[in-house]
This record gives C-alpha cells, structure tokens and sequence, in this order.
C-alpha cells in the first residue's frame, strides 16, 4: 500500500476555493437577509439554559457576558421504533452580543459521554471470551470459537474474578472538547459553543448506535439547524420551535477520541456549513477500534479474559433505554466476533467509505503511542483525505490517549479556527501541513518539527530479513537471510512487554541490528512480511523494539489473523486493504501461510547507541484472543522480511551500523577512528542523524530532546506505581482540558501516561482510577 506524501492544496480541487470566506460566510448574508424578512415564521429565540446543570457557570469570560440555551433538534431517525423523530439535545454558549442581531460561527463537540449512563458501565455479562482461537470464515474444522460462544448472541462467561468493575472505554485524559474549556478560550473571542449529546445519551432521545449511521445523520441535523434548514424544539418531547438566528451557520467541529470519531463521520456526510473539523486521538470507525488484520483485539491494554466489542458498548449504554434492545443484536449479528473478518456491518460502519464527501478542512492529531485508538486511524486518514485533495493538517505527539498540548498547537488552533470560520488570513494553511512533537504532548521538554509531508520526505521502505537466533537474539541484514526455520511456543499469560525484554526465550523470536553508531528515523507503518506454518491456528504478533541498556522499549506493534492471509502490499489504499478482510480460510495440512500486516503506523528516532529489533510472537497479552494450548507458531526465515519506512531509505540505515566492539580500528590499526560520534539532535550534520534529513527546513524547538521519556506502548519500564486496571481508564479523560491548553490530571511538560513505554496503561490507569467519577461529575457541569 502507498503512504501518501502529499500536503492538502487549494489549486487543482474540483470543490470551492477555501481562501478568504469560506463557503459558508457567502453564503451568510443570504440566510440572516431570510431570516429578517422572517422566512421562517413559528419560530421564537431559545431561552436561556435552566437547571441544575449550569447553575453554577460563570456568566461571563473575560468579560465578555454571555447567554445559554438548550435546545432538542428533530431528526430524520427513529431508532428506538416509536414512531417519533429522535432529538437531539444541544446546549450552546454565546456572546451576549448576539442578542444584538450579531451572527457568530460556531464550534462544536458531539459526545456520548454527557449522560449517566455511557459504554464504561458495562457488565461482566456483557463481555466475551478470549480464550479462543482464530476462526474461518468458510470450511474451518475448529469448534474452538464456536464452542466458546454461546447461541444467544456471542457471549461466553468469564468467570468468577475474571473482571472486576465496570468495563474500560477509550476516553483520552486530556481533552480539547469538555465543557467549560472551549467557551473560556472562544466565546471572548467572537465564537458561539455547543455541546451535542449524541443520539441516545443523555437527554437525547433514540437508542445508542455508537458512530454508526443513525448517528452520524442525527448529528447532520444539528449543522442543518445552525443553518436554517431543520427545526429544533425547547422540550425533549413537544414544545415549541426554536431558531438559532445567532449564527452566521459557519460550523466547525472537535473532539478528542469517541467526540473526534463523530466529527470525523459528520464531515463524510459533506453537510453544507461544516467548514472544518479537528479530531483529535479519533478513529475512522469502529472496524479499526475492534479488529486489527482480521483478528478481534482488545480497545484498551486489558489483560483479563473478558473482552469488549462493540455489542458490548451498545449494550451497556443502552442499559437504562427502553425499546433499544435491538441495537444489541444487531451488534452481535453483525460484528462476527467468531471470525474477525470485515464484512457489510463493519463496512457501513468505516468512514473511509465516504471520503470523497468530506467537504471541510481537518486538522487530525493523534499520539503515535496510543494504546486506545491505535495511530493506524491517523495514518488510514491522512492518506485517504489526501487521495480525495482534503484541505488537511497532520499534527502527531507522544503521550498515549490524549490531546496535544502546549502553546505552538494553541496558538495553531486559535488560526485555524479563525481562518475556516472567520475568514481571517492568519497563514495557518500557508506553513508545513505536518507538525511531530516528540518526547511529550508538547515540545517543553521535547522538540517540534515540521514537515512538508508524512511520512516525512525521503522516507524509503527499506527490507531487513532475519538470521538465526531468535531464541535469543538473532541478526537482521539487508542481504540474503538464513536459510532455516524457527518456532515459539504461545503462552497467552505473558506479557509483550516481558516477551521482547526477555534474553532468552521459547515463547517468541527475536531479532536486530547491530548497535546503532548514529539516529535512525522511522516514519510511517512498520510491514512484517511472515511466511508461517501451524498444527492449529493462532493470533500473530510482532513488534518493533528500541534496545538501550537501560531496557527494551516496544515503539509499536501489530497483531493479524493468519486465516485471513493478510497482503497489506496488494492493495493501494486503506480502504482496499480492509476490504481485502472479508474472507478467511483455514489451513491445509503442512501449508505455509504468508501473512503481510501493518503494525500501528509510528514516528520514531532511534537513538544512537540503540539497536532496532524486531520481535515476532503469537498472543499479545494485553490486546488479542488467547488461544488455549500454547500452540507452535514456525517462521520460514527465507521466506519472511520486515519492511521500516526509514527516512534517508537503506543507506541511511546501513551507514548507522557498526560493529559491536569496544572500537573500531582505521586503516593504520590504531584502534582509533578518524571521523567523530554524530550529534543526534545536530542539524548541521546534512542529515546524517536521520532526525532532520526529511526536510529542508525542519523547525526544531531549542528544548533538549528527553532520553528518558515513556510512552504507552508497553510496562517494561514502568514507574512503579501499582497496577491498576483497565477498567479504570473509563471517564479518566475526555473529561479533562480542552483547547485553552490546560492540562488537568497529565503532566503538561511530558504528557506521559507514566506506564513505560509501548502500548500499556497499567501504571496510568492506579493513578487515574479514583478520580473517574469527579471527573464524569464535572463533564456534566456538577461540582
């Protein structure tokens, strides 16, 4: 599959320039003359938001006084089949201005998270088994699966202890959508804020689909509202009309993870007045949350047997919903936990689907460590926006699950806002389109670059292969690979973290390079290329490594199901890729399967001094199925490769290789080498680090890069906090900061989720886990 390198551009779209107004600004002054001329009759203005929930809100900012309204938008849905439109509910904050006939654009965030009642509160009845094995679609001789799922929709006890609490959802610990944070930075500033509560939560009514399509086309109600084209009412049930005759209709939206996805699925449906979106740590829907390559896999690093999947989030936010029960088994007919494959439910479900639509600028972050939603979604975007000339920006950091933070991106908010909502030339469209932050969400003790394009210019795939050892520790080379095999043994009880750490080991194989004598840049998605062979089938693994002294640090990794024969090189896009899913098979007796797989696209400097490793095991703990039977897993090392997207390409890599001596000796044997140890973060050295080759004018922050900073990705080098649960990441997040760069309970400087590098939230989760209901409390305006 091809990675994109191309920057969004106005020059050459088929759609409306985006320079000056926007769209919707020319538009503007049509709709208020309409409205003056009281076009829609029947209308009265919203009133003021009562109720215990904004009792306590301040009444100005900055002091700038402001309104609030509530108002329930009608739908074209019925989901919960009473034969009433859904409504949706939205509370908006204004400058008192716009009590004066002033139109103002708005921001907005769609959220299932406003309500009592949410997916975390899920039940240990409501999640499946693990204990299985992967299954085909056509023609498998396996009851595995089968058997552990029972006839009433796919459950399978867990057990008694096997889950304590209610279950895990992807909530980000820093936001840039929760209540109270958006109106302090933008109302001051000219910017009317709503607050959606999405379709079934809360106090909207209909059923709970997650993104799925009734979703996102309630939500386009709530554009069409701003705009003059759909009714809203001030009561859940009857009342009276209401108009929103304080906004011009220029819309934009945010939302960090579940609020970014919905802002994502709004914009396929290419709604007029929705002029730019910024999702942040946001999927591209719910196929790329739940499965990885054709295998089920866990949201959130969960090393218990219980698993979530989508039903079980349909299930437990609609728990409290009367006539929602159908949602449940739509989910669990749908979602084909047995086999992983793709297919129509999870097809409709994939914004990828619908964006030729998308008719709106998108600013997209993600953390390239996120262990919640896997930076795949980012990268599956990025590319996809760019094929159909998406006005775009990139904006990738470190920190887990959570938002960006400091002043630069700030202040780029601030200008993108202005530009797409206000017209306003403030060159925030006319700087490098790709921005990474590394060592944090924020450059403060970190570095920022820019870039022209991602992955950044000059990146080059380049093929390692793999020489015996992997018990231990075996090479990889760019020439010809050993001409053997090797085998592991599963043992679904380890973690992946204590796998690759491990100096020796049945349960995986591992290999690397020599001791790197300068930085390697790793930039866009890591692509194992396994030819393997079973007695019975199970999950695949593999990992990309950073080997120091100090420990073994997972950079990424990616997991598949062999059944499916994954060839992630044959296809060339995305969404072709998935579609490729659909079917899976099982194996012949003695056949060898190759199995070509993406592990979560990464932006990563090896350090000198380091090695590059890359560790291929069966189960991953944290994430996949837990086979039962410690099955044997065979790698035909002639046959298998890893493909690292390395900027500078192979010689970049291959000049950083040196001999694992005490020195190296010149050609005088004096032991003495005649050039110096590069400078990592030295920008004079005409790319030679591989940190600054991928641009001719990369823009670094004077900070020092941190050596020592950890991501998520996994617990090898954990602080030693004790061991939470992952049920205890629930509400830990969405509900803190916004975009006014607060930093609420994460560290603002480091952004580390405190659990060591590589995909794992353990240590985080202790930490965050007592604060989960204050914070649920706060996101709907309690004190």
């Amino acid at each position: 599959m091809s990675n994109q390198h191309g920057g969004g551009a106005d020059d050459g779209s088929d759609g409306p320039a985006r320079t000056g107004l926007s769209r919707r600004r020319l538009l503007a002054s049509a709709t208020a003359t309409a409205l003056a001329g009281g076009a829609l009759t029947g209308c009265t203005a919203a009133a003021p938001l009562e109720g215990g929930d904004t009792s306590d809100a301040p009444s100005e900012y900055d002091g700038v006084e402001v309104v609030r309204d509530e108002a329930w938008v009608e739908t074209d849905v019925d989901t919960d089949d009473d034969g009433v439109s859904d409504r949706i509910l939205v509370r908006v904050t204004r400058p008192d201005s716009t009590e004066d006939d002033e139109a103002v654009p708005v921001i907005a965030t769609a959220s299932p998270y406003y309500g009592e009642q949410t997916h975390s509160d899920a039940t240990e009845e409501m999640y499946y088994d693990r204990a299985i094995a992967p299954a085909a679609s056509a023609g498998d001789d396996s009851d595995d699966a089968a058997a552990a799922l029972d006839a009433e929709g796919g459950h399978a006890a867990t057990g008694p202890g096997s889950r304590s609490g209610p279950g895990p959802t992807h909530s980000p610990r820093e936001s840039l959508s929760a209540p109270g944070h958006l109106e302090r930075r933008y109302v001051p500033r000219g910017y009317a804020v709503a607050h959606v509560s999405s379709l079934g939560t809360h106090e909207s009514t209909g059923c709970y689909t997650a993104a799925g399509p009734e979703t996102i086309e309630a939500l386009r109600a709530v554009i069409d509202w701003f705009n003059g084209r759909a009714t809203a009412y001030d009561a859940r049930e009857g009342g009276e009309t209401v108009d929103a005759d304080w906004t011009d209709g220029t819309t934009g939206m945010i939302g960090t993870s579940a609020l970014g996805e919905l802002a994502n699925g709004v914009a396929t449906t290419g709604v007029d007045g929705l002029e730019a979106i910024v999702p942040q740590a946001a999927n591209v829907g719910q196929y790329s949350l739940f499965r990885a390559n054709g295998t089920p896999i866990s949201v959130v690093a969960d090393e218990t047997e219980g698993m979530t999947d989508l039903g079980t989030w349909i299930q437990a936010s609609n728990a409290r919903r009367d006539d929602c029960d159908h949602w449940t088994e739509i989910a669990e007919d749908g979602q084909d936990r047995e086999t992983g494959d793709y297919n129509d439910f999870w097809h409709e479900r994939t914004f990828l689907t619908d964006a030729d639509s998308v008719d709106c600028a998108v600013l997209m972050t993600h953390a390239v460590d996120d262990p919640i939603v896997k930076p795949n979604n980012v990268a599956d975007w990025y590319e996809t926006l760019g094929e159909h000339d998406v006005d775009r920006k990139l904006w990738l950091h470190e920190g887990g699950h959570t938002s960006p933070g400091g002043e630069a991106y700030v202040d780029t908010l601030d200008r993108w806002w202005a530009h797409w909502l206000k017209g306003e030339d403030t060159d925030v469209m006319d700087e490098d389109p790709v921005t990474v932050v590394r060592g944090g969400r924020s450059p403060a003790r970190g570095s920022l670059e820019t870039y022209e394009s991602w992955p950044v210019p000059d990146t080059e795939e380049t093929t390692l292969r793999f020489t015996s050892g992997g018990a231990s520790a075996g090479g990889v080379t760019v020439d010809e690979p050993d001409e053997t095999t090797e085998s592991l043994a599963d043992d679904p009880s380890i973690p992946a973290s204590d796998l690759v750490a491990a100096e020796e080991s049945d349960n995986r194989l591992r290999y690397e390079t020599p001791t790197l004598s300068e930085s390697v840049h790793v930039s866009g998605r890591v692509v194992p290329s396994l030819t393997l062979s079973f007695a019975e089938p199970t999950v695949v693994s593999a990992a990309l490594v950073e080997y120091t002294d100090d420990g073994a640090e997972i950079v990424t990794r990616g997991w598949a199901d062999p059944l499916n024969r994954p060839s992630y090189g044959e296809h060339d896009t995305p969404l072709a890729y998935r579609e490729s899913l659909r079917e899976s098979s099982p194996l012949d007796e003695g056949e060898r399967v190759e199995v070509e797989f993406p592990l979560q696209a990464t932006d990563h400097v090896f350090e000198s001094g380091s090695r590059i490793g890359v560790v291929v095991f069966a189960s991953d703990r944290a994430f996949t199925l837990h086979p039962p039977g410690n099955r044997e897993m065979t790698v035909s090392l002639s046959e298998s490769s890893v493909a690292l997207p390395i900027a500078g390409g192979e010689s970049a890599l291959t000049d950083a290789f040196r001999d694992d001596g005490e020195g190296e000796e010149d050609e005088d044997g004096s032991g003495e080498t005649e050039t110096d140890e590069p400078t990592p973060t030295d920008s004079s050295n005409d790319g030679q680090d591989g940190t600054d080759r991928a641009t001719d004018s990369p823009t670094p922050t004077d900070s020092p890069t941190p050596t020592d900073s950890p991501t998520p990705w996994d617990s090898s080098t954990a602080t030693g906090r004790p061991a939470g649960t992952a049920d205890q990441l629930a509400q830990t997040a969405e509900q803190t900061p916004d975009g006014d760069g607060s930093t609420g309970q994460q560290d603002a400087e480091t952004g580390t989720s405190g659990d060591g590098p590589g995909f794992g939230v353990g240590g985080a989760l202790a930490a965050f886990g007592g604060v989960g209901y204050a914070l649920k409390r706060r996101l709907t305006g309690e004190e």
